[in-house]
């Protein structure tokens, strides 16, 4: 056990405002500890620094022993899966080949060295790394057939799990998993949080609820006034932040009307104070009247400086709240009561069909949710609801007059300039700038290339865009993938409050629990 130290870190990329400045913070390698945060907060930052990949500008960072960061690089995606994870839990081929050159030169020097690489590649777990890694990759639902394979052929989240296991079969490992879910299905996150639980030692980043809430034991925030930890999981550390929010708030509203209420009596003492002053050239006894205004001078300025106080405190509170407007979905007028429906359809490509005998009808008011392993057609139904898929049977029917407004699982705007893109498709610069404000992403976007956004500020602009457009039907394929957790919780207030009709796709596990008023297993 040990524990990962950053003593006053500073620290900014180049040509961007500071992530972090004067961080201090001490995290055990024991703990299965989730970080948390809005997007571009800096948590895969904070996950470098912690590797030893970027260094502080300011300030130190003592890593944990064997840092490992995930995603792995695989240097030849032609060799088997088996050989790609053996190669990313430690160099055995290489240790392989060299051994056997030194046993074909016996000399004391070759067989000394011999000596050498033979005890690494035993403390490494060489002679029975590859049972080690069959039984861990089953562990996360990896099988014998599926490691046999190329490891070019493998899908991104057959990919993820090979590349998580050999990340915890490294020797002495501290793993570093920067949003490993995003490739995952349903059942893949549900695996993966079930196999963390199962280890000590790690930092995960993510943005699935339900992840963090299976395998974590202790949270760090990156919040707008600083970084936090907290002992348990999510679910803790939310009803924890709630709870200090409700407390800030109520506290913040007395602070209000007692500041109020003396400002109120200090006003009073000073007038009285000037007044009796002006008076005591005509009074009797001017040295009374001139005692009397200066103690009700001195009132007057006591209460001054208790104003200060309870100013001084409030600037303390509500400091982490995220001060963003509610999001508001655009309706289109009234819809009719069945919008869309698909009827026995077969749909596929190339002539090969992925779902046959399908159908769905979605009506005003519902929320359907199509759930199911990666490949099992979700997107092909969009695809077909949207009528950028010919059917290959049956019969798709749209209601007069609906409109849809579409997330698409990539976004349809990755380069060029967003202000040129809003503009082409006669979008209001200033709504869009006020939708995107209430995720949390303001600043110099519309100043920057697409090229330059993050995986999450992309899909917000997509997003963004579903907001604006005046619709009857919302078509989102996985949209709130690679997005913070806040953003998610906005949505789905969005959702709940403006009670939209809606088909989507989303493996966030909680997301759909919340959102969907029916579900469509495929």
């Amino acid at each position: 056990m040990s524990v990962i130290a950053l003593h006053s870190v500073s620290f900014h990329h180049p040509s961007s405002a500071p992530l972090f400045t004067d961080v201090t913070l001490a995290l055990d390698t024991s703990w299965r500890t989730g970080l948390i945060g809005r997007n571009g907060r800096g948590k895969s930052t904070l996950l470098h620094l912690i590797a030893g990949v970027f260094e502080p500008d300011r300030g130190t960072v003592a890593p944990p022993p064997f840092p490992a960061l995930f995603p792995v690089p695989v240097s030849d995606e032609h060799v088997s899966a088996l050989e790609a994870v053996r190669a990313m839990v430690a160099p055995f081929r290489d240790w392989e080949r060299e051994m056997e050159r030194l046993l074909r030169t016996p000399d004391e020097p070759s067989l000394r060295r011999y000596g050498e690489i033979e005890e690494r590649y035993r403390r490494a777990g060489g002679y029975g790394v590859e049972g080690a890694i069959l039984q861990e990759c089953s562990r996360l639902g990896l099988d014998e057939e599926t490691l046999a394979r190329p490891w070019r052929t493998l899908s991104g989240g057959e990919r993820t799990k090979g590349m998580v296991a050999a990340l915890f079969l490294r020797t002495g490992s501290f793993p570093l998993l920067d949003e490993p879910t995003n490739h995952l299905d349903a059942d893949g996150r549900e695996r993966l949080g079930r196999y963390l639980s199962r280890k000590e030692g790690f930092i995960v980043v993510s943005h699935d609820r339900a992840l963090l809430d299976a395998c974590c034991d202790h949270i760090v925030a990156i919040e707008r006034a600083g970084i936090r930890t907290m002992p348990g999981t999510y679910a803790d550390w939310k009803r924890q932040v709630t709870l200090e929010e409700e407390t800030e708030r109520a506290r913040d509203g007395s602070l209000r009307r007692e500041i109020a209420q003396l400002e109120t009596a200090a006003q009073q003492r000073r007038s009285w104070s000037f007044a009796r002053e002006s008076e005591k050239n005509s009074a009797a006894d001017s040295g009374y009247v001139s005692h009397k205004a200066a103690k009700m001078m001195k009132r007057a300025l006591s209460i001054e400086r208790r104003i200060e106080e309870r100013i001084e405190e409030k600037r303390s509170l509500l400091m982490n709240v995220e001060t963003v407007r509610p999001l508001a979905l655009s309706g289109a007028g009234t819809p009719p009561d069945i919008l869309l429906s698909l009827e026995e359809v077969t749909l596929g490509y190339g002539g090969r069909a992925v779902l046959s005998g399908f159908s769905l009808t979605v009506r005003k008011g519902e929320r359907v949710a199509l759930v199911g392993p990666n490949g099992c057609g979700k997107s092909t139904v969009l695809n077909a609801v949207r009528g950028t898929l010919p059917l290959m049977a049956g019969h798709r029917r749209k209601g007069a007059g609906v409109v849809l407004a579409e997330v698409h699982q990539h976004p349809v705007w990755s380069h060029g300039s967003l202000r040129g893109r809003l503009r082409a498709e006669g979008i209001d610069e200033t709504g869009f700038r006020t939708v995107m404000g209430s995720f949390g992403v303001c600043g110099d976007i519309f100043d920057r290339p697409l090229e330059t956004f993050s995986e999450g500020e992309r899909k917000k602009v997509d997003l963004c865009r579903s907001f604006l457009l005046p619709a009857h039907l919302l078509v989102w394929d996985e949209p709130v993938n690679a997005l913070d957790i806040e953003a998610r919780e906005r949505i789905e207030e969005a959702l709940l409050r403006d009670a939209p009709t809606m088909l989507f796709t989303e493996h966030d596990r909680r997301f759909v629990e919340t959102a969907a008023t029916r579900v469509v297993r495929l």
